[in-house]
């Protein structure tokens, strides 16, 4: 079975990583979306707590398909950060003799060195990169498939925000599931 792994604080889940998950569900046979709990690198947790981030997840389209699976690993764990590794691993034991990749963002591939394990995470997973809208010229970096021009200027710290700010230009950034769940929850406020 070919899997792929994508992660992310989704805090909250905006229509970028929609796109992201939806194209990823046509290339795979499974796609493991997991929010994690504490991203190394970030200095700050997420604002929205474990339950309000899953819940905003499972009301995405793509929850629907039964080929995607939102995974509760790195929130419920007791580790402090959530290392991809460790959840690679977990992935890899759960689902054997599994093809398993992982997508990342642009940005993150230009960091991926950096990530805690990274060469062993390469020993058994490939990446799969979304470019923004420009020609992939980092391939000498590490060997992975670029999905190209996949330009979505969302970011989650813009639409809470956008939130905080009394800004509603935030609600196009998102579908209406999560918004009305934003509005009825009072996250980000």
């Amino acid at each position: 079975m070919k899997m792929c792994v994508f992660g992310g604080t989704f805090d909250p889940p905006h229509l970028g990583h929609e796109n992201i998950i939806n194209e990823l569900l046509i290339k795979f046979d499974k796609v493991i979306v997991v929010p994690s709990k504490e991203t190394p690198g970030k200095n700050s947790l997420p604002l929205a707590d474990n339950c309000h981030r899953l819940q905003m997840l499972l009301l995405c389209d793509f929850a629907k398909n039964s080929n995607c699976i939102i995974s509760d690993y790195e929130v419920a764990s007791s580790d402090f950060p959530s290392y991809t590794i460790n959840t690679l691993n977990y992935i890899k034991d759960k689902f054997k003799d599994s093809e398993i990749y992982i997508a990342i963002g642009e940005d993150q591939l230009h960091n991926f060195n950096n990530w805690y394990d990274s060469n062993k995470i390469l020993s058994f997973t490939k990446i799969i990169c979304f470019n923004r809208n420009k020609p992939a010229n980092n391939k000498e970096l590490i060997d992975c498939e670029f999905i190209n021009n996949f330009d979505y200027n969302i970011s989650s710290s813009e639409i809470r925000n956008s939130i905080l700010n009394n800004d509603n230009k935030f609600k196009i950034m998102i579908n209406k599931n999560i918004f009305n769940y934003i509005i009825k929850e009072k996250l980000y406020i």
